[in-house]
C-alpha cells in the first residue's frame, strides 16, 4: 500500500530478533530492524524475557525492561529468571540521530 514507506522495527529480545529475521528472509531489507528497547533514557538495561516449565519451556511470547509483577500472578507458569543486558534509546534521541523529522505512524507494545 505504501511503497515509499520507511519501516523502523524496534525490538531488544534475541529471540524474537531472530524470528523476524527467519520470517522476513529477503524482504529484510526492505525495512530497518534495531536490535534496542525503546525506553525513557539511553544506556543498558535489564530485560526480561519469558520462558517456562515442561510443556511451555519453549515460551518466549512476552518480556519486559521491567521487572514483571502482576504477569505473574496471572500466569504463573511463567518465568522471567534470566535478563540479558540491553541497549535502550529515548525515541526523540534516535529520531534526532537518524534525522527523522516527521513520523506518520507508530505501533507500539508497551508494557506497565
Amino acid at each position: 500500500l505504501c511503497p515509499q514507506a520507511q519501516l523502523y522495527c524496534f525490538e531488544p529480545d534475541p529471540r524474537a530478533i531472530a524470528r523476524f529475521k527467519k520470517k522476513l528472509g529477503l524482504s529484510l531489507n526492505r525495512v530497518k530492524l534495531l536490535e534496542i528497547a525503546i525506553s525513557d533514557r539511553n544506556g543498558m538495561i535489564d530485560f526480561h524475557p519469558s520462558n517456562a516449565d515442561g510443556d511451555a519451556k519453549e515460551w518466549d511470547l512476552s518480556g519486559s525492561i521491567r521487572r514483571p509483577k502482576n504477569h505473574l500472578t496471572e500466569y504463573d507458569w511463567v518465568r522471567f529468571d534470566r535478563p540479558v543486558s540491553v541497549e535502550t534509546r529515548r525515541l526523540d534521541d534516535w529520531c534526532s540521530e537518524a534525522d527523522l523529522n516527521s513520523v506518520d505512524f507508530i505501533w507500539m507494545d508497551v508494557q506497565g
